[in-house]
C-alpha cells in the first residue's frame, strides 16, 4: 500500500530522521555505559536500559524506513510474553527527568539535541503521521525530562543579611532665656 497523505520531502526526511535520531540513542548509551555502571544501584539496570534504549531506536528507524519507501507504517508494541517475568527490582525508574539526574550535563547534552531533533517543522510532521511512535518516544522523554518541568535542585539557602537600622532622631534641646 502506498501512502497518499504523506508528501513526498517527509518520506525524504524520514532516513535522515531515523539516522540522527540512532545516532542520538547510540550516544546516551555510550553515557549510559560509562556513568551508570559505576552507580551502585543503577548499575544492574544498565543492560535492561540499553536494550529498551536499542529498540526504541530500532522501532523507529524500521517505521521511517517504511514510511520513505512509501509502505504503511506497522508498529507492534506488544511483547512477546513468553519471556519469564522480571522481578519487581528490575524496573526502571518512571519519575520525570531521572536519567537526567543520573547523568547530569551527558544527559541535558542529549535532551537538548533530542529536544531540537523533534521541535523541527518536519520532524513533528511525521511524527504526526504515525501517533504511535508518540508512545514510543514517551518513557525516553519522560526519562529525559522533556515536555516535563525540570525540578531543579535550590541552592542552600543563605542567611538573611542584616537590614540596616534606621538612624534614631537626635534630639536637641535648645534652651531659651526669658527675658523681661
Amino acid at each position: 500500500m502506498t501512502l497518499s497523505p504523506i508528501p513526498a520531502d517527509l518520506r525524504l526526511l524520514a532516513p535522515s530522521f531515523a539516522a540522527r535520531f540512532a545516532a542520538l540513542i547510540a550516544e546516551l548509551i555510550g553515557f549510559i555505559a560509562l556513568r551508570l555502571v559505576r552507580h551502585p544501584t543503577l548499575a544492574t539496570l544498565t543492560p535492561l536500559l540499553c536494550r529498551r534504549l536499542q529498540r526504541v531506536a530500532r522501532i523507529i528507524t524500521n517505521t521511517m524506513a517504511r514510511i520513505a519507501a512509501g509502505r504503511r507504517p506497522r508498529i507492534d508494541l506488544r511483547r512477546n510474553r513468553a519471556r519469564t517475568p522480571r522481578p519487581a527490582s528490575a524496573a526502571l525508574p518512571a519519575s520525570a527527568g531521572w536519567l537526567l539526574r543520573e547523568l547530569k550535563h551527558e544527559a541535558a547534552l542529549t535532551r537538548l539535541r533530542l529536544e531540537t531533533l523533534l521541535a523541527e517543522p518536519g520532524i513533528a510532521e511525521l511524527l504526526a503521521v504515525v501517533p504511535t511512535l508518540q508512545r514510543v518516544l514517551n518513557p525516553l522523554r519522560r526519562a529525559l525530562a522533556i515536555g516535563h518541568a525540570v525540578r531543579a535542585v535550590k541552592p542552600p539557602a543563605l542567611p538573611p543579611t542584616p537590614q540596616p537600622q534606621p538612624a534614631k532622631p537626635q534630639l536637641r534641646f535648645v534652651h531659651f532665656a526669658r527675658t523681661l
